[in-house]
């Protein structure tokens, strides 16, 4: 499915039955067409870099918001969300660490590392399309978002003009 619109959020989550609540909340949300989905830390970084099945960047745009959970194996969010804020052509995304508990340690942590903001996850699914809803109008409607870096590696990825 391809993005219809220039707002992408890439949801980072490996819990089988929380994607399915945030699939299913996109649609009333309006961002059904804009959301993307990954299982893990590692794949998440495939993603921005645009590697495996994730180069056609037709399909698999960078997102300007990320929603990330914390709690992952192999690669934990923290973890995804430092070397996100590593890659300079990269700071631009916005991240939202998005966590079903609200431990401080956590929160400080996900502040240090330059989470733009921590949520819980909402515990009901009208709260959830009110997020999804917030979301894009914010962050999709107001804020005014880095342009993309064209002279970097990713920045030429996210380029659907380039000739071999």
């Amino acid at each position: 499915m391809l993005c219809r619109s220039d707002f992408c959020i890439l949801y980072v989550d490996d819990d089988e039955n929380d994607i399915r609540l945030v699939e299913f909340a996109s649609e009333p949300a309006g961002v059904r067409d804009g959301i993307r989905t990954v299982r893990s830390g590692p794949q998440a970084i495939d993603y921005f870099q645009g590697h495996g099945p994730f180069v056609d960047r037709g399909k698999f745009p960078l997102p300007q918001v990320v929603l990330l959970d914390l709690r992952m194996p192999r690669m934990n969010g923290l973890e995804v969300l430092e070397w996100l804020r590593a890659q300079p052509e990269l700071r631009g995304i916005v991240v939202i660490v998005f966590s079903s508990s609200v431990h401080p340690d956590d929160v400080v942590r996900a502040s240090n590392l330059g989470a733009n903001a921590f949520v819980q996850k909402p515990s009901t699914h009208i709260d959830l399309i009110r997020l999804l809803e917030l979301i894009k109008g914010f962050w999709g409607g107001f804020h005014q978002f880095l342009p993309v870096q064209r002279n970097s590696v990713l920045g030429e990825l996210a380029n659907p003009n380039l000739k071999p």
